[in-house]
Parts: structure tokens; sequence; C-alpha cells
């Protein structure tokens, strides 16, 4: 008569190899512990629902140790074999043999009794993949409140000079005389005519050297303002090497040019 482990978790028992048909299991029909065959178990149609955990029954007495290692057969999900009688030797450890092939999954048995002992509880499952964003919701039709003023910003840089204002309708004060410009070199001396009786044409005037700074006005004794007109009304070019300066707005017409050579500079105030 077989004998059964009584202390043993079938967590603990040893793998059964391949099943013929004949390994007789342990299973609950109508509240009552039976005896079925794995054969019995494969020959069922149809897979019922999984029924809740039955108690677990007691571990049977381990089984005498083998002196010969058997084959590692195949990884097949059977059912487990009843507990040989407890060995009082223990076997040597056999090598690991390689996994076998994952068999087919055997139909599911009757539900068995309701267990009064609640199971452990699983592993938690891993965390479900982030979801897509939501659509944007409508913009609010509240103004939301003021923020507080940022720092100033730094100082930009001085933008371009802006365009020359309208020229002054009143004229400004006569500045001195300039500097006369230098006398050009004498030309050769042509032969002596004979002498005209009338008198040959003046000469050209020669250049006009460049207007000298303007003192201020006021009134008298008072010497404070600077006065020009507020239009450029005719081309001008501002002497090379010399710099001008105006007090703005100043207005240039349409088609009119100031020329400020390279080295010049000429600056609105």
């Amino acid at each position: 008569m077989p004998r059964y482990a009584s202390n043993i978790q079938i967590p603990n028992l040893g793998a059964a190899v391949s099943l013929n048909g004949t390994e007789q299991v342990e299973i609950v029909q109508a509240g009552e512990s039976k005896r079925a065959t794995t054969q019995q178990i494969a020959d069922l149609k149809g897979v019922g629902p999984t029924g809740p955990m039955g108690t677990a029954g007691p571990t049977g007495p381990t089984g005498a140790a083998s002196t010969v290692a058997g084959p590692t057969g195949p990884s097949g999900t059977g059912p487990t074999g009843p507990t040989g009688a407890n060995s009082t030797v223990a076997g040597p450890t056999g090598p690991t043999g390689s996994a076998g092939a994952t068999g087919a999954t055997g139909a599911t048995g009757a539900t068995g009794a309701n267990s009064t002992v609640a199971g452990p509880t699983g592993p938690t499952g891993a965390a479900g993949a982030n979801g897509a964003t939501g659509p944007t919701g409508a913009a609010s039709t509240v103004a939301g409140p003021t923020g507080p003023t940022g720092p100033t910003g730094t100082a930009g840089t001085n933008g371009p000079t802006g365009p020359t204002g309208a020229a002054s309708t009143v004229a400004g004060p006569t500045g001195p005389t300039g500097t006369a410009g230098g006398t050009g070199s004498a030309g050769p001396t042509g032969p002596t005519g004979a002498a005209s009786t009338v008198a040959g044409p003046t000469g050209p005037t020669g250049t006009t050297g460049p207007t000298g700074s303007i003192y201020p006005t006021g009134g008298s004794p008072d010497r404070i303002f600077y006065e020009n007109q507020q239009t450029v009304t005719v081309n001008y070019t501002i002497s090379t090497n010399y710099n001008a300066m105006s007090a703005g707005p100043i207005t240039i017409n349409s088609g009119i040019v100031v020329t400020v050579p390279s080295g010049s500079t000429w600056t609105v105030v």
C-alpha cells in the first residue's frame, strides 16, 4: 500500500516524469474527496471555469531515496503524484538536466470546495503605459491677474540718426569768416601779346573756405542759443574731415541729398 507524505508541501515534492494516464490524483466531487487518473482528466471535453482554491491536503511522507539517478524528463505541467515513503539515506544530488519543452496545459479540474484560508497576495503587475494626452481645454474668458513687473533690461544701443528736420525759417547768426583757401600755383608765363585796348575778363573766384563755428546768441549780453532752420531744401555736402551738428527735428525735402564724407559726422540733437 503506498504511503503518503503528510508533512511536505506540494512545491517541495519531486517533479513527476512523463505521465502515462495511470497516475492517480485527488479530486473533490460533490463535496467529497475522490481519486481519478490523469487519463480521466485528459479525456474531459471543454474547459470549465476555474473554481476557488480548496483547502490544502496533508503532505505525505517522503519516499525512500533512489540509488540510481534517473534521466531528467521534459518539464510538463501534469498533476502531482503521491509522495513515496520517507528515505532514511539521502541520495546524491544528480546533475541539473536541460530544461525540457513545456508540456500542453491539462484540462481544468472540477471545482474544489471553498477554502477557509485566504491565499497569498500575488505580485503587483507592471505599471501600464501612460495614456495619450487629452485635448487642450477651451480658452479662459476671464483674464488672469497681472504678474509683477520684471527688472529693467540693459539699455540698448543707440538707434540710427533720424532724418534731418525741416529747414528753419529764421536765419541763424552769421558765423565768422572762415580761413581763406590756399593760393594756387602760378601758371607759366605766356608770350607777351600786343597791348590790348580792351580790359581782359576777371579771373574765377577761388574756392571758399569752410564756414567757421557759429557763435551762440541770446539776449544781450547772453550767448547761449544756437539756432538753425528745420528743413534742408538744397543738396549739401559736409566738408571733408569736419563734423556738423543740427538741432532737431530736421526734415530733408524729397530729392534733396545731404552727403557726409568718410571721416566726417553729422549729429542731430
